[in-house]
């Protein structure tokens, strides 16, 4: 009977819990297909004539193929910079002994719960003349994430026989060597952990952009919701047409890598 009742409440809060995710996802579906008037009741009834062309409108006016064309240069370039730097440190710190490497990964660490500092940020960048340029947000939002990135590589690099690395000196090869050759192959899961986590986050990101971004031609994707938005009123179909265009990469980089994610976060948490 105990196991009868926690499967009972392991089913009720995975529906509850389906429920919170699906029941936003609906309104906004069901809301970028509808007129005006019906989306901005913000409910979740049908609507009364299904306006596919709001998805065009948005398309168009909102300026989105710019918007994605910007977000995906920035996208594309901080994972890579991420997952490229946060492999390298994470192999030397998981691979190499010695206090001030610890204390090296404990202030790594560190940087996974300071909150980030804007105004020396942007004063660096405005002294290296990288402020307003895409390179100056790519470095900015790869420096944040890169805590996270170490993190999440040194379980894992943990979890590799270290007989690798010394089969690999036996025969020769540098360090560099080893890394980029029999390391770097074998982190495919958790480079898609973290993949899918740093593309999310700078995917979505709104605030950091706009501190470092100023020219409006050069704004990613979660701008364009700000065409529809006005002190006059708020367009809701085409704000929800919008949202869900901007969500749909993220969601198709997700189900390609799902498989990965669960073992890329506990690699580490049992030691191989």
């Amino acid at each position: 009977m105990k196991t009868s009742y926690g499967q009972w409440l392991r089913t009720a809060v995975a529906i509850v819990g389906s429920l919170v995710i699906l029941i936003p996802l609906a309104l906004v579906f069901l809301g970028s297909l509808k007129n005006s008037a019906e989306a901005s009741k913000l409910d979740l009834s049908l609507p009364g004539e299904w306006l596919w062309s709001n998805y065009k409108t948005v398309f168009v006016e909102g300026r989105l193929l710019n918007g994605f064309k910007n977000s995906a240069i920035v996208t594309v370039a901080t994972v890579a910079l991420t997952i490229a730097a946060g492999s390298m440190s994470a192999y030397f710190l998981s691979r190499r002994p010695g206090r001030w490497v610890q204390a090296l990964f404990v202030f790594f660490f560190a940087g996974m719960i300071a909150p980030p500092s804007m105004i020396p940020a942007i004063k660096l960048l405005q002294s290296l003349h990288l402020s307003g340029e895409f390179i100056g947000l790519i470095l900015f939002l790869s420096a944040l994430y890169l805590p996270l990135t170490i993190f999440i590589m040194s379980g894992f690099v943990r979890s590799l026989p270290r007989e690798l690395d010394e089969a690999a000196t036996i025969d020769g090869a540098s360090s560099f060597y080893t890394f980029r050759r029999i390391i770097f192959p074998l982190l495919k899961p958790s480079i898609a952990t973290v993949t899918v986590f740093v593309a999310l986050y700078t995917w979505n990101d709104f605030s950091n952009t706009l501190y470092i971004i100023s020219d409006s031609s050069k704004w990613t994707l979660p701008f364009s919701v700000y065409n529809f938005v006005s002190i006059y009123g708020t367009q809701w179909q085409y704000v929800f047409a919008d949202l869900l265009s901007v969500m749909l990469p993220m969601l198709i980089v997700y189900l390609f890598l799902q498989r990965y994610i669960i073992e890329g976060m506990t690699a580490g948490s049992v030691k191989g």
